[in-house]
């Protein structure tokens, strides 16, 4: 049997609504948006203008606000924490953070442009609400927080950190690569700025789209990290100030938009709360499964609110040598090392890494029954 268990990292199978996007456009169109105006290039235009709408209404983000594509969510958290800072600010991020944040603030650090502070969520994995405001200073100006830990799972309260943010004057930018078709994901009751989103993981759709939301009010107020042709005022020397154009210099990805629109189209016509309840019963079902062989330890409360994923170590094995063991002698496919979160997994007491089943939504019972007991297995051969 083949399982794939590392959806945190892309989604294995796909929709056919995917599939058949993308081979609609490569066949009937294929042409470049808003750099001609023939029949064929508008109709790609058109595409690309439905795709971001059908954003807004998986994420409920409002008809103002505005939906820039990007090719992943490290591009876009990049876009808008360097377009948004300036020299002299304080950012807060919290010790969950994937590098795509902790590489930004860090270059940022070395640079002298700006300092940041770490605000410690505890081994379990809960955020510390009450001690957050006491990590504000007068210049904080930015916070970027994970919507999830692509290492634990857990789901951090976006809403209340939004809120506390709100008080304190200060944007909140959110990393929702781990939730984003995951979980439900409300833009409108989030208190965010800016909702990052990557197309291939939980969105299920193709590798190398992605993209972020932001409220209309700060779009304009943010510096470009890329400049050049937008099809659009090309008279002028500087971007536009329009959005999304200014910041979708070059070419869009539109088949990677094709994509990713045939998989807005799928998950807009199921329920995704009751495809996390699912996925969240299979997690239960691996974790009581898993939980007494000898050794394992787990991270963070599993019983607390997290994604369907679980991060483990058996002692005396090495992550890796288990995910080997388990790929070339099991077939089953799953994510071992630091998960690029090295901060996560000092939070968690894990410093060499981990190994990580994430689930996802084409996972069967019949899949977890059978990691289950090769699993147990294997930790009862080593315990002897």
């Amino acid at each position: 049997m083949k399982v794939y268990l590392d959806y945190g990292a892309t989604s294995f199978k796909k929709p056919n609504e995917v599939f058949k996007r993308i081979e609609e456009f490569y066949k009937s169109n294929n042409t470049n948006p808003g750099r001609g105006g023939y029949q064929l290039a508008l109709e790609a235009g058109k595409l690309v203008f439905n795709t971001r709408h059908k954003i807004k209404e998986f994420f409920n983000a409002s008809l103002k606000d505005h939906v820039i594509f990007t090719k992943n969510v490290t591009e876009s958290l990049n876009v808008t924490i360097k377009g948004m800072v300036e020299k002299g600010d304080h950012l807060l991020i919290s010790s969950l953070e994937h590098n795509s944040v902790l590489r930004v603030v860090e270059h940022l650090k070395i640079d002298g442009i700006i300092d940041y502070d770490i605000v410690e969520v505890d081994s379990d994995g809960v955020f510390p609400l009450d001690k957050f405001p006491k990590y504000f200073k007068e210049n904080t100006k930015l916070c970027i927080m994970n919507h999830a830990s692509n290492v634990s799972g857990h789901i951090l309260p976006i809403r209340e950190i939004g809120k506390i943010c709100k008080t304190k004057e200060c944007f909140l930018i959110v990393d929702g690569a781990q939730s984003a078709g995951s979980i439900p994901v409300d833009f409108k009751e989030l208190y965010c700025d800016v909702f990052t989103f990557t197309g291939h993981k939980h969105l299920m759709g193709p590798m190398g789209i992605g993209g972020f939301i932001l409220k209309e009010e700060i779009g304009n107020s943010i510096n470009t990290l890329i400049d050049g042709g937008t099809g659009s005022f090309s008279e002028e020397a500087k971007m536009p100030e329009m959005l999304p154009d200014r910041f979708e210099a070059g070419t869009l990805n539109v088949i990677g938009i094709a994509g990713l629109h045939g998989a807005l189209e799928y998950l807009l016509s199921i329920n995704i709360r009751d495809a996390y309840e699912r996925e969240m019963h299979l997690h239960d079902r691996l974790y009581e499964g898993i939980k007494n062989i000898p050794g394992i330890s787990f991270y963070g409360d599993m019983y607390g609110e997290k994604l369907p994923l679980i991060s483990f170590n058996i002692k005396g094995i090495d992550s890796g040598e288990l995910a080997g063991i388990l790929d070339y002698q099991h077939g089953i496919m799953c994510r071992s090392g630091l998960h690029c979160s090295p901060l996560a997994h000092k939070t968690f007491k894990s410093p060499s890494g981990s190994i990580r089943f994430s689930i996802g939504h084409y996972t069967k019972k019949e899949e977890i029954d059978y990691v289950i007991e090769v699993l147990n297995s294997i930790g009862n051969y080593k315990a002897l």
